[in-house]
């Protein structure tokens, strides 16, 4: 299991198609994100999404996020992307704001928990956005952590455990914060926040009283 050392501004392109290639294939990436530590795999990948969840001991019902490519790919696991996700989109995206929208039917279970929205965002991290560039499609974006440990921000916090378990690891060094972002819920009325993060929930609704 390499662990390839990348600068969080500039990183190494090779390191980064290294990477999505191991995904691509089913494998297990860990790699920085503007928040926390993630670990990446396709999220069309049935195989791979139960080998992340045996990984971090994670219950299939609960949901994981996904990172998208760029902001347009709403459309490729929505079944119908709702006016204010394209506000919070256009206001947050890319950064530390996950936006739960409803789900297209045909994902994997393990990627809505069994139910009918999904979580997603761009990231704002230059490793992580120009990976899953890289991949050319959404990957997981869950924490690189057992399930209910802390939220790493660094290589050196997480598990050695995850760490052996994992098909690459990518260390750009300490993230620029340990919260987790934003989770917030447009799939259905009334709007909620699911889960508090980076972002405030006040100004999620500074921006949504802009409609």
């Amino acid at each position: 299991m390499p662990v390839i050392v990348i600068d969080p501004n500039n990183p190494d392109p090779q390191a980064l198609l290294e990477a999505a290639d191991i995904i691509m294939q089913g494998g297990i990436a860990i790699y920085p994100t503007e928040t926390v530590y993630g670990i990446g795999v396709r999220y069309d990948d049935e195989q791979a999404l139960a080998r992340l969840f045996d990984l971090k001991g994670r219950a299939s019902h609960k949901p994981v996020l996904l990172l998208l490519p760029r902001s347009e790919d709403l459309q490729r696991i929505s079944s119908r992307v709702p006016p204010e996700a394209r506000l919070l989109a256009e206001r947050f995206w890319p950064g530390p704001l996950t936006l739960v929208v409803p789900a297209r039917p045909d994902l994997p279970a393990l990627v809505t928990g069994g139910g009918n929205s999904i979580g997603c965002r761009v990231s704002s991290s230059a490793a992580a956005s120009a990976l899953v560039r890289a991949c050319g499609r959404p990957i997981t974006s869950t924490s690189a952590n057992l399930s209910g440990g802390p939220n790493p921000s660094s290589v050196a916090d997480i598990t050695p455990d995850v760490i052996a378990r994992a098909d690459i690891v990518l260390d750009a060094g300490p993230t620029p914060g340990t919260l987790p972002s934003t989770v917030y819920d447009v799939s259905q009325h009334p709007f909620r926040l699911v889960r508090a993060g980076v972002i405030a929930e006040a100004d999620i609704n500074r921006a949504l009283k802009k409609t």
